[in-house]
């Protein structure tokens, strides 16, 4: 088993309320929910977070819920879809990225899968390792979101569920992270 949270890290692509507001009701709700719970992983691992805006003057900032739990996360702004076509992400988060890293947000086909395909191309000496949780990313279309995942598992991604990574990360009932984190997962 890869080990989920020895030397990893949590991207969070794009949670702007624009571009949430095109994301079908249940799956935003799930998506939000899920990123939320993975933020908390993060921070209770110590793991670095990092998070992008897609072109935040028109389509606004990571909303609220998200942003409020951010305020030590490294943000960088983008105009280009791929997270690694922005400078200031290759300056500031790429240097930092671990062995391990988790990718989340929208949309999946777009900005997730890009970032996800240019990571893998980056890596020339296969030492990173990519989780993708299925249920913390989104398209506005789900045929869209199910190309994206396809894609990335073909490309070596490890498509998951944040469930699973959770527990992945807590590896035993009964201590003080297992009982935080099965609340929150209920």
């Amino acid at each position: 088993m890869i080990p989920i949270y020895d030397d990893c890290a949590l991207l969070i692509i794009d949670m702007q309320e624009k571009l949430l507001n095109t994301i079908p009701d249940d799956v935003r709700e799930q998506l939000i929910r899920n990123v939320d719970i993975l933020i908390e992983l993060a921070k209770d691992t110590k793991s670095s977070i990092f998070y992008t805006e897609q072109n935040p003057a028109k389509l606004g900032r990571t909303i609220p819920q998200i942003a409020e739990k951010l305020k030590d996360a490294i943000r960088v702004e983008k105009m280009t879809f791929s997270c690694l076509g922005e400078t200031d992400f290759c300056e500031r988060v790429c240097p930092h990225i671990p062995q391990t890293l988790i990718i989340v947000g929208i949309e999946a086909h777009i900005c997730v899968l890009m970032t996800a395909l240019d990571l893998i191309e980056e890596d020339e000496e296969e030492e990173l390792t990519i989780f993708v949780p299925v249920d913390a990313i989104a398209s506005r279309k789900k045929s869209n979101w199910k190309n994206a995942i396809m894609q990335m598992a073909n490309l070596g991604v490890f498509t998951t569920n944040t469930e699973t990574l959770v527990y992945q990360a807590v590896e035993e009932a009964g201590n003080d992270m297992f009982r935080k984190f099965s609340k929150l997962l209920k």
